[in-house]
């Protein structure tokens, strides 16, 4: 369809320079594909302009523009002006190979395990040859080295799961947490127990972000917590920035050991963020006060079935959740990235409802609430893996910090229901927006930040 809607262009519109029929195309492509109809059909239908009329160009380049726009942004331009949107019109450049096949027996089976020298009789290199039998093991000198000088892109993170890297860890320990300009900062700190996932969730930002071979895991757990102690403690702290926290725990067995080892730092507060129910272990141990939270990152049923490939189900999230608390954890809870579609509410409110029926309130430490959003190059990645995605479609401009986001009003009008609904349930649950600009914040009474 791509190359069929920039012939067509190349022939209506071969006047207008290369960057006007770039924008043309693009706007046709994303007409053509949320409305599913023709690319030819959109064009016919410009008011006051038949076919043969378009070809003799009776419209300025800014006419037909601010048509597409309007069509393409309905709910937008009903409020403002075409040229006072700021759209993305990027050239429509989709590699077929890089699109990712789902398949329906997913399962973490890597083929080759390389293994660091330095971390080589480590706990975790030692036991993985029996979790992992059908896997090739090789010894590698460094991580780094084996990847230096090389460019990984989208094709190598689709086979990324073939590929698990054992490593020693000798920096990145800790940070804060990287939230985006302008926005309202959550005070979050990250451990970094990884990088990559094996989750397919259509828009993960990982796909952008990791320019790596495979799966990186460090074997070295007691220097995470040797580093502790020199970096600034009672804080809010946990994974799941670069990795799902709990999706490898049946093979790096980290979770008990991080439990025992904030156990004795009350005052700081840990996190497991999840999409998993790969909680067997974790039930195994207990925590001594309040701060070792597990937190699942939650979206309607639906939304999970068509965005979350791979990940557990919600009722298998809640049901891990259950199995927590009724061992002593606390738990929180992130609707993010939030999907706006036509009757998003329908969706959303009875799964607040439902959590806070299967959860008490009072062991509920956090919920925290984002939109979608999404960078520039993100977007050409999504389109690339998962052409028949959905969550493009919607109305998404460049936002405050140049990803793509739903309009402030719609953002907005999101967060004060989710808000509505999360207080009626439960009054005193601490819930926040994440990656936010201060004016929402402010809008939606989640400006004030306060101690975990």
């Amino acid at each position: 369809m791509i190359q069929q809607i920039k012939s067509y262009v190349d022939k209506k519109f071969g006047v207008f320079g290369a960057t006007r029929r770039q924008e043309i195309s693009r706007l046709l492509f994303e007409i053509s594909k949320r409305e599913k109809i023709a690319p030819e059909t959109i064009l016919q239908e410009l008011p006051n302009a038949s076919v043969g009329a378009i070809h003799e160009l009776p419209l300025r380049f800014d006419d037909i523009k601010n048509y597409l726009v309007r069509r393409r942004f309905p709910t937008i331009t009903a409020a403002e002006k075409p040229k006072n949107i700021h759209t993305l019109l990027t050239d429509v450049n989709i590699n077929p190979n890089h699109r990712f096949e789902l398949n329906n027996h997913h399962k973490i089976i890597p083929k080759n395990i390389f293994i660091e020298e330095s971390v080589a009789e480590t706990d975790l290199a030692k036991r993985l040859p029996q979790k992992l039998p059908q896997a090739n093991f090789q010894t590698i000198a460094r991580y780094r080295d084996y990847i230096r000088g090389k460019r990984y892109g989208t094709q190598a993170y689709n086979e990324r799961t073939d590929n698990f890297f054992i490593v020693r860890e000798n920096y990145d320990f800790f940070k804060r947490c990287p939230c985006s300009c302008k926005s309202v900062s959550c005070g979050y700190h990250v451990f970094n127990l990884g990088q990559g996932c094996a989750f397919e969730c259509t828009y993960c930002y990982l796909q952008d972000y990791i320019n790596s071979p495979g799966i990186v895991l460090p074997a070295n757990i007691e220097d995470f917590f040797t580093a502790f102690a020199d970096y600034k403690q009672d804080i809010r702290v946990g994974t799941g920035e670069m990795t799902d926290s709990l999706i490898f725990d049946h093979l790096m067995e980290y979770s008990v050991a991080i439990v025992d080892f904030f156990n004795n730092y009350p005052k700081s507060t840990f996190e497991f963020k999840t999409k998993s129910d790969n909680v067997k272990l974790l039930l195994t141990t207990k925590p001594k006060a309040d701060n070792i939270i597990v937190g699942w990152s939650v979206n309607p049923q639906a939304v999970v079935e068509s965005v979350e490939f791979y990940t557990a189900s919600i009722e298998q999230r809640l049901m891990a959740a259950e199995k927590c608390v009724a061992t002593g954890f606390k738990i929180a809870f992130h609707f993010d990235p939030i999907i706006y579609f036509q009757g998003w509410e329908k969706h959303y409110e009875p799964l607040v409802n439902e959590i806070f029926d299967r959860i008490d309130a009072k062991r509920i430490a956090w919920i925290s609430l984002g939109t979608l959003r999404i960078s520039p190059r993100l977007k050409k990645i999504v389109e690339g893996r998962f052409p028949e995605n959905t969550i493009l479609d919607e109305e998404m401009i460049l936002g405050y910090d140049e990803k793509l986001r739903y309009h402030q009003k719609v953002r907005t009008d999101i967060y004060q229901k989710m808000t509505s609904w999360i207080r009626s349930r439960g009054p005193d649950v601490q819930h926040y927006l994440c990656m936010e600009e201060k004016e929402v914040c402010g809008d939606c009474g989640t400006l004030a930040i306060q101690k975990f």
